[in-house]
């Protein structure tokens, strides 16, 4: 009873004083007193309570929250409120109905960026939502940001809800979050996360809120750079990109590529500005292309120096190239007497697979990494710090290395426009082993030495040694990279039962995915196969598996599994038997929309092959094999065969399918849907054995 007392007391005072009083104390014995706090002492908290001034020990408090007064924090009704901004978007919650489909429409976006002379900075978000399903509640139910410190410094300007029946509701402070992303690492606890709940989110209520990152410099060093899609899932009856300048910046401290601005001069200041309205929600579809490869995308960067660029990551890695008597002694003892091919993949091994890793990206925290002697003794490095100390081993192993920035930016041009350090967020490591330049990722588990991960391959990077830098295009990886080969052994009874063996070769990009998933238990592992077997056919049970290639940087990953299949092959009388590939069965529902809006994206390409190879009971004979089928589109290539081999008394089918180009375009789809319904009536097709 004490604590329903408690907690109706909470409550009542939040609904009474709520508005004056905006600070919480959290007691330990579970008590949370709202006041306003108006001393912190070494030994006590002096606060003002609606019962006046109270004094609590600091070790009764367990923790505490303190806010600000917020701009329209007086506002009780929709008639109080006198933000012009607000009361427009409000004015067109009726034009909504225009997607009836939506769970939510954005019904103003602005997005602002105000400099100083000094090129400190404000950006400014602010987002204006009309909730229209419980899936639209959902999806807005908590908003969060992200900044960086020391370099950034960010805050919730405010949160509201202007529920149907026009009552204004604000944010409390009990529901706004401060993270430290990654507080279990001090080297790496820079990136900082506000989250936010707005209160009474409901359907048909509009959800108004605002946050700011304030940037201490902007300088190619710390750039602040942009893509800023015009469009999504959602509809958008308003957006717009405001950049304001100082007029005494020079003109092309502003660079922007995609759409062009209006641009005016105001109180001594440039103003550009982006808007676009009525912007209709893109159709999700499977295998879309990421949105800036087809809505319209403003990339947006500030005080961009490519010479400046250069020269500050050339002096920073410099410094990071420090080494200890520690890390040159451990790099000698394992690479001692090994070839130069031999001490690289040790050395990769070592970093990859052994080295404790912490996902803080370089955008995420710092452009520079950190003296590799430091990384060592940490024992821990994010994706950056462990290519740098990559880089400096194998030049300690006598192996020329480079350390790369590498940029997966989709549309090339836009990086040669706004080539801010902003867009190179991927750290690359290149080593020269017999002449040749292999480049890897330490940092991706059980990714093989040698491979570009597909989002960088072909794109331009940063290429960083001791004695400078130069911006090179990257190589794209062999299709095979991708690739898996499957071979299926069938030995048919005549009773249709069949003893079926399958191996599957997964090449180096897929088989890291293989790997990394297998990092589970064992009982796990098992009942996975076991299911696997009855998706490969009804009935079916696994008698045993392997897997080769785990724990390990082999090219390939290879998993065996040995299967037992009653009635593969149906029979009809004493003489007939008849069956289809197992496997073979495709479903076109992926291509089930006769046209698509957005286009086809392959990302990784697709390259597979399979082969069945169907052993026959004896005194069989095949009376009917299928017709081969094959069809070719640009750069997607699709083959089935069928034939007998009299030497081993078996029907083979060998699959071929190649999806080498990733962007298919939307206006060729129809021709592609076509053959693939092709495909799936030949699939279909039977094998009939006579006795």
């Amino acid at each position: 009873m004490r604590k329903i007392a408690i907690l109706l007391a909470v409550l009542i005072l939040s609904t009474l004083f709520g508005a004056v009083f905006r600070d919480i104390l959290f007691l330990k014995n579970g008590e949370e007193v709202r006041c306003n706090i108006l001393e912190i002492r070494k030994n006590k908290i002096i606060v003002e309570t609606e019962k006046g001034k109270q004094t609590f020990k600091r070790g009764d408090v367990v923790r505490l929250t303190m806010t600000h007064p917020r701009p329209g924090d007086e506002w009780k009704t929709i008639s109080d409120i006198k933000d012009s901004v607000l009361l427009t978007a409000l004015s067109k919650q009726e034009l909504a109905k225009k997607y009836p489909g939506a769970s939510y429409v954005i019904l103003n976006q602005t997005i602002k960026y105000e400099f100083t002379s000094d090129t400190t900075a404000r950006k400014t978000v602010r987002n204006i939502i009309l909730i229209l399903t419980e899936r639209g509640k959902g999806v807005n139910a908590t908003k969060k940001f992200y900044f960086v410190k020391p370099y950034q410094d960010g805050d919730i300007d405010f949160c509201r809800t202007i529920t149907a029946d026009s009552n204004v509701y604000h944010l409390d402070d009990a529901a706004f979050e401060l993270a430290e992303m990654f507080n279990r690492y001090p080297s790496y606890n820079l990136l900082r996360r506000i989250k936010v709940a707005p209160p009474q989110i409901s359907v048909g209520a509009v959800v108004d809120y605002q946050y700011h990152i304030d940037y201490n410099s902007v300088t190619p060093a710390h750039p602040l750079a942009d893509r800023i899609v015009f469009g999504g899932e959602e509809p958008i009856l308003h957006k717009e990109v405001i950049a304001e300048i100082p007029a005494n910046l020079p003109k092309d401290f502003v660079r922007y590529y995609g759409l062009s601005p209006e641009e005016t001069e105001k109180n001594g200041r440039r103003i550009y500005k982006w808007a676009k309205d009525d912007i209709a929600p893109v159709v999700h579809e499977v295998w879309s292309a990421p949105y800036p490869m087809f809505l319209p995308t403003l990339w947006i960067g500030f005080n961009i120096d490519e010479a400046k660029l250069i020269k500050v990551l050339a002096d920073s890695f410099a410094v990071s190239m420090d080494g200890s008597q520690k890390l040159d002694a451990f790099v000698d003892s394992i690479t001692q007497n090994l070839s130069p091919k031999q001490k690289f993949y040790k050395i990769y091994e070592y970093l990859n697979i052994t080295f404790r890793k912490v996902g803080a990206g370089m955008s995420q925290y710092k452009w520079f990494p950190r003296k590799v002697s430091e990384i060592f003794d940490d024992g821990i490095a994010n994706p950056l710090d462990l290519a740098a100390l990559m880089t400096y081993m194998l030049n300690h192993a006598g192996i020329e290395s480079q350390l790369i920035y590498a940029t997966d930016v989709l549309n090339g041009r836009a990086i040669d426009d706004v080539p801010s350090l902003a867009f190179f967020s991927t750290p690359l490591v290149a080593a020269k082993i017999d002449g040749n330049w292999m480049i890897s990722d330490p940092f991706s588990k059980y990714l093989p030495p040698g491979n570009i991960p597909p989002d960088n391959e072909g794109q331009m990077g940063i290429w960083l040694s001791e004695s400078g830098a130069q911006m090179m295009k990257l190589p794209e990886n062999d299709q095979w990279t991708y690739g898996t080969v499957e071979t299926l052994w069938i030995d048919l009874s005549p009773t249709g039962d069949a003893d079926t063996r399958i191996k599957t070769v997964y090449g180096d990009y897929e088989s890291k995915s293989v790997r990394y998933y297998r990092e589970q238990q064992k009982k796990q592992i098992d009942r996975d196969f076991e299911t696997g077997a009855g998706d490969f056919y009804p009935g079916a049970k696994l008698v045993d598996y392997s897997i080769t290639g785990i724990n390990s940087l082999d090219s390939t990953a290879v998993v065996s599994r040995h299967l037992s299949v009653p009635q593969l092959a149906q029979s009809a009388g004493k003489k007939l038997l008849a069956f289809q590939f197992p496997d073979l069965e495709f479903k076109p529902s992926a291509y089930g929309q006769p046209q698509r809006q957005t286009p086809i994206w392959f990302n990784p390409p697709v390259l597979a092959e399979r082969v069945w190879i169907v052993k026959l009971p004896e005194k069989f004979e095949p009376q009917y094999i299928p017709q081969d089928f094959s069809f070719s589109i640009d750069s997607i290539k699709y083959s089935l065969s069928f034939k007998y081999d009299k030497t081993r008394h078996a029907v083979i089918a060998t699959e071929h399918k190649e999806f080498a180009d990733r962007l298919f375009p939307a206006e060729d789809y129809p021709q592609l849907r076509a053959a693939m319904f092709r495909r799936s009536q030949a699939t279909k097709s039977w094998v009939i054995l006579k006795k």
